[in-house]
């Protein structure tokens, strides 16, 4: 039984003097070498480009950590937002100094004015975070004050605040008329058509086509959709099942 005490007294005095012992390494050496490390005030990287704040950084020994970039409409892309210690405060050689960097404005993505009417077209840039820039007129067969155009194509990243210019419908031009399709049409049934519109048969040519019944519009000068005077012809190309000899 006392040899038991013994063993086991003599277990808790070498943990105990193990303990000692690392205690006073740490005392005598480690801790004098952190006390005498050397001290410096963290320099102010704020609003600094970020190559620029690491080298500041670097060259004072201190260890720059980047974290995730952050958008900010004030703050210019790859530049420091903010930074952990602040400026100013002291620390030891080797510190990890966190910046966290502007990702510069937030990416909005441009939505559809088509169709709108100028004060819907209106509210929706305003919603998206974008502003309405100049405001044209031109020839249209949508309703007067109907969107018919916008500087940005929908879906276009832009940033925050970017003027949006739209084009609006003063309705068509009076005198004026677009142009029906007529390809693929007999030459009667092209004549038809137009003179519904006040258009008529213009210049006729012709092509060769082995497939395609004769006298069938293959193409036509002006084409669909574009606006003309009343009145005016439209130019026609015709298939023909017969070679022409030249």
């Amino acid at each position: 039984m006392k040899t038991t005490t013994q063993k086991y007294l003599k277990k808790i005095g070498i943990v105990i003097g193990s303990i000692i012992i690392v205690m006073l390494i740490f005392d005598l050496i480690l801790l004098p070498l952190y006390v005498s490390g050397t001290e410096l005030n963290v320099p102010n990287v704020v609003g600094m480009q970020k190559d620029k704040a690491i080298e500041l950084l670097e060259d004072l020994d201190l260890v720059p950590i980047i974290q995730t970039a952050r958008f900010d409409d004030k703050m210019k892309k790859d530049y420091v937002l903010f930074q952990k210690p602040l400026s100013k405060s002291l620390v030891k050689e080797g510190r990890r100094i966190y910046l966290t960097i502007s990702g510069g404005d937030p990416k909005l993505e441009m939505p559809s004015l088509m169709n709108k009417s100028i004060r819907d077209a209106k509210i929706t840039i305003e919603r998206a975070g974008l502003k309405l820039g100049s405001i044209d007129s031109v020839d249209s067969e949508l309703p007067i004050y109907t969107v018919v155009g916008q500087s940005i194509t929908e879906g276009t990243d832009v940033s925050k605040g970017t003027l949006v210019n739209i084009r609006v419908s003063i309705g068509p031009q009076i005198g004026m008329i677009r142009v029906p399709n007529i390809l693929g049409r007999s030459l009667s049934e092209a004549e038809s058509i137009l003179q519904v519109n006040s258009l008529f048969i213009g210049k006729i040519s012709y092509i060769y086509s082995p497939t395609l019944l004769p006298n069938t519009i293959v193409d036509q000068v002006p084409a669909e959709s574009n606006l003309i005077p009343i009145g005016d012809s439209i130019s026609v190309v015709l298939t023909q099942s017969k070679l022409i000899d030249n």
